[in-house]
């Protein structure tokens, strides 16, 4: 997968446009896993940062989160995923980073993808739940 430029620049100092800008661009990308995994049922949610929060970018199944975070003090985002069981689980299980080099290959995101059907449960035939 070809991640957008935005994804590796500097934002320490970034303006309300440039986080807009990350938040649409995280989007498409979150938009392209979920075709990529066949996912029926998805939701997509921004979350803008806090405090001393990221703000967050993720995708949403009934047994997965994955996310777009974009930490402050980071040159690039990071991507996470978690387990959860069911829509009313909002935390999950614990955060599993994944760094872009990693993903930018199409072996590397073919495996991520792997590792995302598996860490969710989700069937490849069918493209839902086993």
């Amino acid at each position: 997968m070809k991640f957008p430029k935005l994804f590796y620049s500097d934002r320490r100092s970034a303006g309300a446009g440039a986080k807009a800008a990350l938040h649409q661009q995280a989007t498409r990308v979150l938009r392209r896993v979920a075709q990529d995994l066949r996912l029926r049922s998805h939701e997509i949610v921004v979350q803008p940062s806090r405090r001393n929060l990221p703000g967050r970018v993720s995708l949403r199944t009934d047994t997965l989160f994955l996310d777009v975070l974009d930490h402050q003090c980071q040159q690039r985002v990071a991507f996470s995923f978690r387990t959860r069981r069911g829509r009313a689980d909002v935390t999950g299980g614990g955060e599993n980073y994944v760094p872009i080099e990693q993903i930018e290959s199409a072996r590397g995101y073919e495996s991520f993808l792997d590792g995302l059907r598996l860490a969710g449960g989700i069937d490849t035939s069918s493209g839902g739940r086993q």
